[in-house]
Order: structure tokens, then sequence, then C-alpha cells
């Protein structure tokens, strides 16, 4: 069984630091800029979904109030 040395462990330590790490981070900040562009478009797709409820329960408000409307003006 061969011995290590403290220079292969540098040597080791420099290409994991170098090597692996590095394309860790850049995958990091690739999945970063993902996320963020991702949020982006679901918050956009909930606010228009808002908008459309919104809408339709104006609508449905509005027949109602006309519904009852005209009931209480036939009754009189």
């Amino acid at each position: 069984m061969s011995r290590i040395t403290t220079q292969d462990l540098h040597k080791e330590i420099e290409q994991i630091k170098n090597n692996h790490l590095a394309h860790m981070a850049e995958d990091i900040d690739e999945l970063n800029q993902a996320v963020k562009d991702n949020r982006e478009f679901f918050i956009d797709r909930l606010d228009r979904l808002d908008n459309r409820i919104f809408w339709i329960l104006g609508m449905v408000i509005t027949t109602l109030v006309t519904i009852v409307a005209s009931i209480v003006s036939s009754n009189m």
C-alpha cells in the first residue's frame, strides 16, 4: 500500500477546488436564474387568473342583483 504525501493531497484539493467546485457554482447560478424565471412566470399567470376570477364574480353578483331586482319589482 502506497503512502499519500502532502503534495498529492495538495494536488487533489486544488483539482477539486478548481474543477468540481467551480462547476457546482456555475450550476447553482444557472438553477437560481431558472427558479427566478419560473417564479416570475407563475406570478404572472396567477395575477391573470385572479383577474378572471374577479370578473366572473362581478358578473355573477350583477346577475343576482338583476334577478332579485326583477323579482322585487314584479311583486310590487
